[in-house]
Order: structure tokens, then sequence, then C-alpha cells
């Protein structure tokens, strides 16, 4: 059984590992939140479907937010405000709900394994620990105390490498506090004691001992060597390309020009936000001279968006009528290949694609992981990090300018293609169903583990 939080970028990799078990004889189910779960039903993966809804999460998190402030005032406001919504009678209702259901359909379902991520639903693993049986748990980031690179939410080699230990051990500090009332309410609806495991040990909510996948790329960012058996780093869960995809014949035309994605995936704000985005991406585009992609995505990136009461935004506007193709969303296992470059905000799966395409990058971050991941771009010298939304240095000079290089420059576009064809090898849901079944036979658990035939492979 596989829980599962998140929009469509979290829940393609849990996809990918879903198939990956199928295909060698194994019963799965995935407890995971909507919209996404679509696509577990697309590829006739069994699922039960939680009752909070990631949209409406994300819509109440931050639709309200300018994304692109980054003032002091504007990260004290989102801060305070989502503190209120998660603290919200209805938020937490419906957390607990949830957490009834998981474990009444883990109950039915009796697996033999539990695959559960750190984020937000990390208090599931509890559940492993209720029915007695093995749990691996997995995150999409560098989530995990080493001394060789700074918390996933950093940038890599901005602050001393000596330090890096110390950044960890002020998030064992401070992290735990925030999340230990969610375990408290599974592990009471388990049925467990709060404070220590089964065998008597004190209960740690993070950083934990228990085994733990990171489905990042080792080619990308080496696993560190300082982590210990029980963590690992085997490559991302990648669905097969969509060589299926039907494209519409407008866009299969306008590729032909080899045009320049920019897309933000799950990034969601206000209406402020929006405009600033598609008018980030669109002036960007003019000024490096070249036809782009838009995919809208959750972002709203849209032409529609632009400021038209101004001469200059309905000049911008009559430009991209006739050089920016506009599409809600499409695979980027298909898209990426027939694009010159991709400038993306950095979120895991959109990076995975881009890489694996071959593809120069540019990344415009605006949250959690990505500023890590966009200096791993430009320490890889497979494109640019040019900064984080709102910021003085991310402009549309800058990002023009970004384009230009990374679309003429030989080096770039060498290291993309060379990085793409040694990911190529790597084959992260394999490696981790090896992982995933070495642990459950040989990890010695802080609770009794029935005794079960595990079939590893």
């Amino acid at each position: 059984m596989i829980a599962a939080w998140g929009s469509r970028g979290d829940l393609q990799p849990v996809t990918a590992l879903a198939l990956k078990l199928k295909s060698i004889g194994r019963d799965v189910l995935v407890f995971a939140t909507p919209p996404a779960t679509d696509l577990l039903q697309e590829n006739n993966i069994d699922c039960v479907i939680a009752e909070e809804n990631v949209t409406e999460f994300v819509e109440s998190m931050f639709g309200g937010a300018d994304l692109s402030d980054r003032s002091i005032s504007g990260f004290i406001k989102l801060a305070r405000f989502a503190k209120e919504y998660q603290n919200s009678p209805d938020y937490v209702a419906t957390q607990k709900a949830d957490m009834k259901r998981g474990f009444a359909a883990a109950k039915r379902f009796k697996p033999d394994i539990l695959i559960v991520p750190n984020l937000l639903y990390g208090p599931y693993m509890c559940i492993a620990e209720a029915l007695k049986i093995p749990v691996i748990t997995y995150d999409l980031q560098i989530n995990h105390p080493t001394s060789e690179l700074p918390l996933f939410t950093m940038e890599v080699g901005k602050v001393p490498g000596f330090l890096n230990r110390s950044l960890y051990r002020i998030k064992a500090m401070v992290y735990p506090k925030t999340i230990k009332p969610k375990f408290d309410m599974m592990r009471g609806i388990c049925g467990l004691s709060k404070d220590t495991y089964a065998d008597g040990t004190p209960f740690k909510v993070w950083p934990h001992d228990l085994p733990q996948i990171c489905a990042g790329s080792p080619t990308l960012c080496p696993q560190p060597a300082d982590w210990p058996e029980q963590k690992y780093m085997g490559g991302w869960w990648l669905l097969p390309d969509a060589s299926n995809y039907a494209a519409p014949l407008e866009l299969v035309d306008f590729l032909k020009h080899k045009p320049v994605y920019i897309g933000f995936g799950s990034m969601k704000g206000n209406a402020e936000f929006c405009t600033a985005l598609s008018t980030l991406a669109i002036r960007s585009l003019q000024l490096a001279g070249t036809r782009g992609l838009l995919l809208g995505g959750w972002a709203g990136l849209t032409r529609e968006s632009l400021d038209r009461s101004t001469e200059e935004g309905q000049r911008l506007y009559d430009w991209a009528r006739e050089n920016v193709f506009e599409i809600a969303s499409c695979p980027h296992s298909w898209l990426f290949p027939r694009c010159a470059a991709v400038v993306h905000h950095g979120g895991a799966g959109t990076l995975a694609a881009g890489i694996r395409a071959g593809c120069p990058t540019i990344v415009c971050a605006a949250q959690g992981d990505q500023p890590f991941h966009g200096s791993l771009v430009e320490s890889r010298g497979i494109g640019r990090y040019l900064g984080m939304v709102g910021s003085k240095e991310l402009t549309p000079e800058n990002v023009a300018a970004g384009i230009k290089q990374v679309t003429t420059d030989q080096s770039i576009l060498t290291a993309a293609k060379a990085l793409s064809d040694e990911v190529a090898t790597e084959d992260g849901t394999a490696n981790a169903v090896a992982f995933i079944d070495r642990m459950a036979a040989s990890f010695a658990y802080p609770w009794p583990i029935e005794d079960r035939q595990i079939n590893a492979n």
C-alpha cells in the first residue's frame, strides 16, 4: 500500500512506482488526494481517494497571496495565513477523517508493506506499526541530515559546508513541533502510544531512523556518503514516455519552430501573482526574440492576464497572439524533446522531465525545494538559475539573456545532452523496489513484524 499527497507532479512518481510493482506481480493499493487521482485510475491502479482535495488546499493556502511579493511583510502575511488555515477546524476535521479513511483502507487491504511520504502524509507511517508490517518512507527531495548538502529549501554552496549539519539540527528542533499534533492524532487513531514505539524506545518524528528513499537522481546529485544504510537515493520514479499522446494539430505545427517552454506547474497565487508571472514569461520571450509555449497549469500563465490598460501591455498582448502558443496541460515527456529550452519553477517532476529530455534549463524558483534544484542546474552547467520570482534579480531582461545563453552556448547544450544520457541509464523504480524488499526483509523495526514471507526480487 502506498500513501500519496499532492498535485499531479507528486502523484506521477507514485504512479510510476505502482506500475513497476504491478509489472512484477505485486498487488498495489494507493491512498491519495484528488484531483490527480485520475492518473492512477487511467493506469488501472486501485486507489482510495482522500477527502482532502489538493486543488482546494492550494487555493485556500495560496489563492489569495501574491507569491511574487518577497517583502518581509509579504512573508509574514503568507506564514500567518498558512498557520491559521492549517489550524482551522475544517482543515483539522478533514485531516482526521482522511487518517481514519486511510487506516480503514489499510485494514481491509492487509498490505505486507506500507510506503508513505515524509512530508504532509508522514503520520501515515503509524499505520505500519499498528498493523505490524514494515514501512518505507519516501521523499522527492534530499530530506535527511548530511554534512554534504544544505536543507533542500536552500541553494547549494550558499552557506559554508561546515554549517550544513547545524541547519539540520535547527530543523530537528523546529519541524517536529509543527508536525507532532498530526502524529499524535494518527497514533491515537491507530491505538498507539504517542511517546514510544512498541519496543519502548522513544517515538521520533524527525529525523527518524526508518528506511527512507529519496526518489531523486544520483547522477544529478550524488547520494551523500554520510547517509546510513537505510537511507537511499536510487533515481527518479518516471512514467513511460507518453508516445501515444494525441497532440492538437495546431500544437504540432507550432512546435516546428522549436519554441522555448515556460511553465510554473502547481504554483498558485492571486490575480496579481498571475499577472506578474504571465508578464515576466511573455516579456522575456519577446526580448529574447523567440517563440514560446506557455503551459498554463495552476499558475494560470496566459496573455489574458496581461495589463492591457497601457499601450505597452496591449503591444505585448498583440505580440503574444502571434508568437506564443498557450496550452492548459501536456505530457512533459512528449513535449520537452520538441522544445529548444525549458523555463520553469524548478519543481522536482518538471526538473526531471527537462533533464531527461536533454533540454537546457532555466529555473525561476517560487518556493520550497526549487532554489535547491535551481542551484544544481547551475552547478552542473546544464542551464541557469536566475533567482526567486519577485526578486530584483529575476527580470524579463535577465530571463531573456538566460534564454539566449542556454539556446546558443555549446557547452550548456553539450552538458545537457550528456546528463540526459547518464540519467537514461538509471532505473529509479527498479532500484526502489529492490531497496523496499531488502529493507522489509532485514531492517530491525521498533515494533514486532508479523511473520510474513517477503518476496525479495
